[in-house]
């Protein structure tokens, strides 16, 4: 599928309408950013993420509310806080760049993304609860970015303990509040255990950012390859 500037992608929905007249707007930017901003990816978040995500947004869409509650009724304050906080943790915790790639404008230099990945692997490799941390995708698989509409993915797991898992929760808000403000389209989750690694294509090659037990090189020996900057 070409991806070259000018041309955008295709975006892959599980539902594939047959009838030109719905799969045409289904790859328009208003229908792409308004689907991801309702789901937010949580269709492919693990249940520790997905622990910290909703309450997160849920004491945020409150705190909005009360603020909102000085000039609204209740019940247009909490609706506003609640879109206000769905908003927000699209904007600064989601995956905001990642849809809008899919436009035809877009296009992001892939040295930006190169840059983005070591600085996120160093980070990595300096937390010590952190176990595994993987890049999957065309970078992961080729091991080289060409596109300029190639997105970053990114895989952590969540090591076990309560104060790991709010850490790694933290450093997920953080690397995407990041993603967002240099435009680094970041396709970032913390999967539960390694085993969630088998959803994707198993002919695809890990590059492994970290595996500090050697669980990931003991589950998956024929796909993983070392991240070397």
């Amino acid at each position: 599928m070409a991806t070259d500037f000018g041309v955008p992608k295709s975006k892959l929905f599980p539902i594939r309408p047959r009838s030109p007249w719905f799969a045409r707007p289904m790859q328009s930017l208003a229908f792409i950013l308004a689907v991801n901003w309702c789901l937010q990816g949580m269709r492919g978040m693990d249940r520790k993420e997905l622990a910290f995500r909703l309450p997160a947004e849920l004491v945020l869409a409150l705190l909005l509310a009360a603020a909102a509650g000085w000039w609204l009724e209740a019940p247009m304050a909490l609706l506003s806080g609640l879109v206000a906080a769905h908003t927000m943790s699209f904007t600064l915790n989601g995956q905001l760049w990642v849809c809008v790639r899919y436009a035809r404008f877009w296009h992001r230099e892939p040295a930006a993304l190169e840059r983005f990945l070591l600085a996120a692997a160093a980070d990595l490799r300096t937390r010590p609860r952190l176990r595994e941390a993987v890049c999957i995708g065309s970078r992961g698989d080729r091991g080289v970015i060409r596109s300029e509409r190639s997105d970053l993915d990114l895989r952590l797991v969540f090591p076990p303990g309560a104060r790991a898992w709010l850490a790694v929760n933290l450093l997920l808000l953080r690397l995407r509040a990041e993603a967002f403000l240099r435009l680094i389209p970041l396709d970032l989750y913390a999967y539960d255990s390694p085993e969630s690694l088998r959803r994707f294509d198993q002919r695809e090659r890990l590059l492994v950012i970290l595996d500090r037990d050697g669980r990931l090189a003991t589950l998956f020996p024929e796909r993983v390859a070392s991240f070397s900057p």
